[in-house]
């Protein structure tokens, strides 16, 4: 293989890692956002059931219930959320680790040719 060819695979391979590991990026950041709101809905159950403990008033109009089934359905949605995000990532970081790959094995032809 001929020096240019090697340094024109070289910039190839390069351009293909960059490209994957800006595509890994939105899907990092999508999958702190949702793991930021699980959090904020954990304090946000733990600051009602202390102030269902200091008020009798939620459990007899039934805000309770409604709170509990909210709650619920929010932490199944932004579950699922996660593990799709989290299935993307796996696939992505795939992708990032054969373009990686493929790059050293680049690299090492180029040292090699010195």
């Amino acid at each position: 293989m001929k020096r240019k060819q090697l340094q024109d695979l070289a910039i190839v391979t390069e351009a293909a890692f960059q490209r994957e590991y800006q595509s890994l990026r939105p899907v990092l950041e999508a999958e702190a956002r949702v793991q930021h709101q699980l959090v904020r809905l954990d304090a946000q159950v733990q600051q009602t059931r202390h102030d269902l403990e200091c008020s009798e008033g939620y459990r007899v109009t039934g805000t309770d219930v409604l709170w509990n089934g909210w709650e619920s359905a929010t932490r199944r949605q932004l579950n699922t959320q996660l593990a799709r995000l989290r299935a993307q990532k796996l696939t992505a970081l795939a992708n990032l680790r054969v373009a990686f790959g493929r790059k050293q094995a680049v690299s090492k032809l180029r040292k090699k040719r010195r």
